[in-house]
């Protein structure tokens, strides 16, 4: 039985947020049901924007107790997006209501939360300040809902279906709306801090909001490609890249976002050897640091790059809003998160007979790639199958750019590169990725060296990569045209699936490629239990065409010659794992 806790709403709001980085104290009793537990601050409304509703919320039993999530959902990593006064005040474009309101922010399939002492103005999941700015963290892309007859299952670690991009344009237009309308800067400007109504305070207020306006323009028009990325996904390795080039030479050297992903499931992530999509990430040494440093880059973190000429100088590192000590508890914090149960307390129970059938299936499909995890063995450690893009079939964009995109070294040329190499005019984007990494990370030694120390404890240690992907002693680059397969354990809660989002259900991604369907909704989170998946009929609130540029959905050929008895085996199979 999938071990569940229920909070009726509306929730009471946690009394004290003695959260930080502490342990739990929860403890289950037999059969599985959670007691005693404290609240988490979920919301959620009896109807959204698009008419998905809710009356029931509940949580999973997945290693957490409400401290780690509270603290996971609103942490620090030092993101700095735009100034928080100013997103806490602003109007929607067309209306007077607040932008951040619960009602509002559903159309962006972000997850609300009640106000607790770490997110007293009750922010979406996802949404931390840093000092008078607000930014986002790992969870507003990695913490997923899933509802069924009106009873809402919150992920912790699920792949999201926020349309972040969606949400950044708005922001946009909000901002606009509010230096073209002469009513709306009034009440921005009386309402913000240290605001009032005269002219002085609408001054600095009209002041403070062009310059954040000034920065999303540049920000969203060069990241906007020819492929919409819309909900669920993102060209995440495209647009962190664009930010480090916003750091080095100049917004108009961007890359077209057009390779979209799927934002990764998070469970178990520390127990892998490489991670990432493309399984360019290794875990061991400080590399989990790095990773996060990484997406921190990519979520707004800021960093200060200094041209140095020799290693003496480099040793300084680059100052940036960072907080590598924050992303170090996480990682840590993550080892402990488990894969989701499917919770037969809400949805339909699972067929046991017919589950057992697929499971002789899956040892003959797919076992070779995907392993199955037992998710409470704390020993529990992940190989990844790297399998090649020529092999596997799959979209090529997310790999392709990857292994091929070089850009300008910018402020860099000529600089001393952490290899102890010259930079020329141009570099690959990883190169540049890598140095923003290393040399931020430079700055706090402790940080880095408490990650190489829990890398070693948990014998994470650097090894060759298992698969069948792409071997060139001439091309460095040749590993990277490949994707990872991993363990399929809680796959149930992380659709739509392959790496790009293009097949909506897991029967779906049985079918031969000429069966899966060519154009389907996404952004809904009513679930398909049968099929496993979210509802994709429609055509609200996104459609993903996969004739578009980074949206294919042919490759994984892989038990799509079953018959259809067996195939409906398979997919109660994977509802177990």
């Amino acid at each position: 039985m999938a071990r569940l806790v229920s909070i009726i709403i509306p929730v009471l709001l946690l009394a004290a947020c003695a959260c930080g980085r502490g342990e739990s104290t929860e403890s289950g009793p037999p059969g599985g049901l959670l007691e005693g537990i404290r609240d988490r601050g979920g919301r959620v409304l009896a109807q959204d924007a698009y008419g998905d509703s809710a009356t029931n919320l509940v949580y999973l039993d997945q290693g957490w107790g409400p401290a780690e999530t509270l603290w996971f959902y609103h942490a620090d990593q030092g993101s700095v997006l735009m100034p928080y006064d100013t997103l806490i005040h602003l109007e929607q474009v067309d209306r007077e209501a607040p932008l951040m309101s619960a009602e509002h922010l559903t159309k962006f399939r972000f997850l609300n939360q009640h106000p607790t002492p770490n997110n007293p103005d009750g922010l979406p999941i996802g949404f931390a300040r840093h000092k008078d700015q607000v930014g986002l963290t790992c969870a507003a892309c990695h913490t997923t809902q899933v509802n069924y007859q009106g009873t809402a299952i919150r992920i912790d670690g699920g792949p999201a279906l926020a349309d972040v991009p969606g949400f950044l344009r708005e922001l946009e237009a909000a901002l606009a709306a509010t230096l073209a309308d002469e009513a709306k800067l009034t009440r921005f400007a009386a309402a913000r801090k240290g605001g009032g109504a005269g002219e002085t305070a609408k001054a600095a207020a009209r002041a403070s909001v062009e310059e954040t306006l000034a920065w999303f323009r540049s920000y969203n028009a060069v990241n906007h490609g020819t492929t919409t990325e819309g909900f669920g996904r993102m060209d995440a390795i495209g647009r962190i890249i664009n930010q480090a080039i916003r750091f080095t030479s100049d917004a108009k050297n961007a890359h077209e976002p057009n390779a979209p992903a799927s934002f990764p499931l998070l469970w178990d992530a520390p127990r892998h050897d490489y991670v990432q999509w493309i399984g360019f990430a290794g875990n061991s040494g400080a590399g989990s640091l790095g990773r996060n440093a990484g997406e921190v880059i990519g979520v707004f973190g800021k960093i200060d790059v200094v041209h140095y000429e020799t290693e003496k100088e480099a040793r300084r590192g680059y100052k940036s809003t960072i907080d590598s000590s924050a992303l170090v508890s996480m990682e840590e914090s993550l080892r402990k998160l488990q894969s989701p149960v499917w919770p037969e307390q809400v949805l339909p129970a699972i067929d046991g007979q017919l589950a057992a059938r697929g499971a002789q299936l899956y040892q003959e499909q797919c076992a070779s790639c995907h392993a199955v995890i037992d998710r409470d063995d704390p020993e529990r450690r992940v190989t990844a199958m790297i399998t090649g893009v020529d092999v596997v079939g799959t979209d090529p964009g997310s790999a392709t750019f990857l292994a091929e995109a070089r850009v300008p070294s910018g402020v860099l040329a000529g600089a001393i590169s952490p290899k102890g190499e010259r930079y020329g005019a141009e570099m690959t984007a990883l190169s540049l990725l890598g140095d923003l990494v290393a040399r931020t990370l430079a700055t706090n030694p402790v940080a880095a060296a408490r990650a190489i120390v829990n890398a070693k404890r948990h014998k994470l240690e650097e090894t060759p990569k298992q698969g069948d992907y792409p071997r060139d002693d001439k091309d460095p680059a040749a590993s990277l045209r490949a994707y990872k397969a991993r363990p399929l354990n809680g796959i149930w809660a992380a659709a739509p699936y392959l790496h790009n989002g293009s097949v909506p259900t897991l029967h779906d991604l049985l079918l031969p490629v000429d069966q899966r369907p060519r154009k389907f909704a996404v952004g809904r989170w009513e679930y398909d239990p049968k099929k496993v998946g979210y509802v994709s009929d429609g055509e609200v609130p996104f459609v993903v065409d996969t004739a578009v540029v980074g949206n294919s959905n042919r490759g994984h050929e892989y038990g799509v010659t079953l018959a259809e008895a067996d195939r409906w085996a398979l997919v109660e199979y994977l509802k177990t794992l």
